[in-house]
């Protein structure tokens, strides 16, 4: 049965917890409007920010009054963020001002509750940049060999990167992506310990704002301009610049934070962090508490319309069980794991691993997020990488994302005992993978995946290797090079005290465009009511699987333009009412499903020719 402040829709609930350090918090939770349904029957419940703020600090890099010693006002500022995060206290906020900020911030005071929050905005109107770099004042000579006996190339140039680039003893250009001590909590992953990229330096070098290129040998430095390799001594750094042409007088930045905002303890909750850009953060490829902007083990976080950009592993990070690096132990925190973080409308891109991930946070919102151009690191095989990845969800709503042109990267990862999550919504399209676009994995409990947009994809459609009791319904499903559906045992794992299996899935409703490999099941899988479409061409489309009764191969034309939003869809014949499937009442689009008004795929107006905009997904989700 769902905890009570499951099932009651306007309740305000005690959530009590030490971490709070005060009388226990009252959070409102409501259904989403319009309500949302979960596997297992209930609405999703959410909440919001309903704090009437009653003290502003103000931070403003550019304004020469600015000082850490001022009391904060509009009229005297301070001149860092974090000596503002070191004072913000409950029903306070702190107004950031336009700006380059070079600093890390580190909340030091969590709210206590939903109408006692603290809050770290971007004043109205102002754009708000947070680096985890540095400026790089150095002159640049002719690169020599790291024996220093010859000159290789006029184009190759070094300098000497000085130890007061970096604080706090983290030194990112002198330390690997992935660590001895983090590979022992990884044992799935030792057979990469010592190989490229996990042992490369998790420093990075930009010039003029563009991301240069690590490689791993000095003599290849001369293939690639914009590239840079750094010595074994993890001091001396040589580059190729783009141009090929002198360096000095440019501007270089190295990234030199492995974090950009994280609490300087773990459990703060009730903090919202909203409007802000991050970027150029040094940060590691562990499994997890290596987020640039990361909740550490919060609750009730709001992260909204932030941009995260240019970092070496992971964008944004919400999950409850962190990895403490002053001892490099894991550590689970001890309290009731009440999570609820909501990830709403960021835009995340150039992401070295994960745009959006977490290891534990139970009913968690992640809705209207920008994830792109992320995966540069083609770490796929450390098994940590996605554009959203989320480990042991329960009652989490994965909903109307955008996740586009990932390279050795999953669009959106359940990850390991998920039980009444969701996936719907969300439009996939250009990434390549090594396993699915959607991966529900290793699960024994309903999930539904549904009326999603996956287009375009090096690799499976929707995966649900060693996960049982998944629902995958009205989806439409195009151009992927593997199996559109797998749901097969993968592995020899044990969870919950039996061997996995893959039996007892469904898959519904849904429209696949020119697959070349038909459903990939075990037994105890089944599937019906689904349409086949072949655009001709050069790929050969395989119809209906044995046991679909009433499935249906049509031809046609279909098409996506990615940069317009618009999807063209254009069957041989009209597509026939289909049985309505528990929890799917509201296609892509928002608009409800009822009756004769059911089709397959997860548009309503798919039943005929059509040309449709897709909208962006903040947008459609700023429609609730």
């Amino acid at each position: 049965m769902a905890p009570l402040y499951r099932r009651l829709p306007s309740l305000a609930v005690a959530v009590c917890g030490t971490i709070l350090g005060a009388a226990a918090a009252e959070v409102n939770y409501r259904p989403l409007v319009p309500d949302v349904q979960m596997p297992d029957g209930t609405s999703f419940m959410t909440w919001a920010d309903e704090t009437a703020y009653t003290r502003t600090y103000h931070v403003s890099a550019n304004d020469p009054r600015a000082s850490d010693e001022n009391p904060g006002t509009r009229d005297r500022p301070f001149l860092t963020v974090n000596h503002a995060a070191q004072l913000v206290r409950p029903t306070e906020r702190v107004w950031i001002h336009a700006g380059v900020y070079r600093e890390l911030v580190q909340p030091h005071f969590g709210g206590e509750g939903s109408n006692r929050m603290i809050a770290y905005e971007a004043a109205p109107g102002e754009q708000v940049v947070i680096k985890g770099s540095r400026v790089l004042q150095a002159r640049w000579e002719r690169s020599r060999d790291p024996h220093g006996k010859w000159q290789f190339s006029q184009r190759l140039w070094m300098t000497t990167l000085p130890d007061t680039l970096f604080e706090a003893g983290y030194f990112p250009f002198r330390t690997p992506n992935i660590t001895d001590e983090e590979f022992a909590l990884m044992p799935w992953a030792l057979e990469w310990k010592g190989r490229i990229p996990y042992s490369l330096p998790r420093g990075m070098v930009f010039q003029e704002g563009n991301r240069m290129v690590q490689l791993a040998s000095y003599e290849d430095l001369v293939r690639l301009p914009g590239s840079f390799w750094v010595a074994p001594d993890g001091r001396t750094l040589h580059i190729h610049p783009f141009g090929s042409g002198n360096p000095n007088g440019k501007l270089f930045e190295v990234a030199v934070q492995s974090h950009i905002f994280r609490p300087l303890e773990q459990g703060l909750g009730f903090i919202r962090v909203s409007g802000l850009a991050m970027e150029q953060c040094a940060n590691g490829v562990a499994r997890v508490g290596v987020g640039a902007l990361n909740a550490w083990g919060g609750h009730h976080w709001i992260i909204e319309r932030n941009i995260i950009r240019d970092v070496n592993s992971v964008g944004i990070e919400i999950g409850y069980q962190t990895f403490e690096e002053d001892d490099k132990t894991h550590s689970r925190r001890e309290d009731p794991p009440i999570g609820h973080n909501i990830a709403r409308c960021n835009r995340i891109e150039g992401c070295g691993t994960a745009g959006i991930r977490s290891l534990m946070t139970p009913y968690a919102l992640v809705e209207g997020n920008d994830v792109t151009h992320s995966g540069w690191q083609d770490a796929e095989y450390h098994w940590e990488v996605a554009g959203i990845k989320l480990l042991e969800n329960t009652g989490s709503l994965i909903r109307r994302n955008h996740i586009a042109y990932l390279s050795g990267s999953m669009g959106i990862w359940l990850d390991w005992d998920n039980v009444n999550s969701r996936v719907t919504g969300n439009l996939i399209h250009d990434i390549s993978t090594a396993q699915g676009a959607i991966f529900v994995e290793a699960s024994q409990h309903p999930n539904l995946v549904d009326d999603n947009i996956i287009w375009d994809v090096d690799g499976q459609g929707v995966r649900a290797a060693d996960t049982d009791e998944l629902v995958i319904a009205h989806n439409l499903i195009a151009g992927v090079t593997e199996d559109p559906v797998f749901a097969q045992v993968a592995t020899s794992r044990v969870l919950n005290g039996r061997k996995l299996t893959s039996t007892r899935n469904r898959v519904v409703n849904n429209i696949f465009v020119d697959s070349s490999k038909p459903l990939a099941f075990d037994p105890g899988n089944t599937a019906d009511y689904n349409v086949y479409v072949s655009t001709g061409g050069s790929r050969s489309t395989v119809g209906p699987a044995l046991g679909e009764r009433h499935s249906l191969s049509v031809k046609g034309d279909a098409s996506l333009d990615s940069r317009q939003g618009l999807l063209t869809w254009k069957p041989d014949r009209a597509l026939l009412p289909v049985p309505e499937v528990a929890g799917c009442n509201m296609d892509f689009a928002g608009r409800s499903r009822k009756g004769e008004q059911n089709v397959p795929g997860p548009l309503l107006s798919l039943s005929t020719p059509v040309t449709v905009q897709l909208g962006d997904p903040c947008c459609r989700t700023r429609s609730d």
